[in-house]
């Protein structure tokens, strides 16, 4: 008995190890050791949460843009998306707290909740805006009830794809000249340029803070716009 479950027990052993070869499972398992090092040596990026039509849109914004970002999805078919444009991917939910740290959140400049469920993004809010209450969070609402849920949930801003696309539309009909202004070029965008205190800008003229930008209006400490 001892000799038929010993020998059983060496070719179970094979057989799985030989499965782990021939499968690829220890390929995969390499690949997603080497992304989880590559998304620990990470700071200052953006983590998209949800992969799909509207997350893969804002991660070809940010990478045009030259930032970081993590991308955290439950899909298995994402991550095959994912991969194939060299996309940092997570594959979980990231509505838990555990995938959420395993993406940097700790390191992280923002999170950008744009999965298909409004009720995970309002999840997805509140557990970032736990973890790191100075984060920008960047929330997708669906229906216009969930707005005003994310806004209390802790989201920086709320975006309706919906509501967006219709500004947009009825702002190029009625006003086409002056939206262009905007697009004028692919090489020009709109930025931020934001002078912190204790930063090196602080005190010093915009002439020297701009480097390369053309500044086209300054809101300073009190929330007050001055156009250039």
């Amino acid at each position: 008995l001892l000799i038929v479950l010993g020998v059983g027990t060496l070719f179970y052993g094979l057989v799985t190890v030989t499965e782990v070869f021939v499968a690829g499972h220890l390929a995969d398992l390499l690949v997603e050791r080497r992304t989880l090092k590559a998304i620990e040596a990470t700071s200052d990026h953006y983590i998209i949460c949800g992969f799909g039509r509207v997350g893969r849109q804002v991660a070809r914004d940010l990478r045009a843009a030259g930032a970081r970002y993590v991308v955290i999805d439950a899909l298995s078919e994402n991550r095959e998306l994912a991969a194939g444009v060299g996309v940092r991917f997570i594959e979980g939910k990231a509505t838990e707290d555990e995938v959420l740290r395993a993406a940097g959140i700790m390191r992280a400049r923002g999170v950008i909740a744009c999965v298909d469920s409004d009720a995970d993004n309002i999840f997805i809010t509140l557990s970032a805006r736990e973890l790191r209450p100075d984060m920008a969070i960047v929330a997708r609402a669906a229906s216009e009830d969930s707005e005003s849920k994310l806004l209390r949930a802790g989201a920086t801003r709320v975006i309706s794809p919906y509501k967006t696309s219709g500004t947009e539309m009825a702002r190029l009909a009625l006003n086409p000249q002056v939206s262009g202004v905007v697009d004028v070029a692919p090489e020009y965008r709109m930025e931020e340029i934001v002078v912190a205190s204790g930063c090196a800008g602080e005190g010093q003229p915009i002439a020297d803070v701009r480097g390369g930008a053309i500044i086209v209006g300054v809101r300073d400490a009190s929330g007050q716009f001055q156009p250039q």
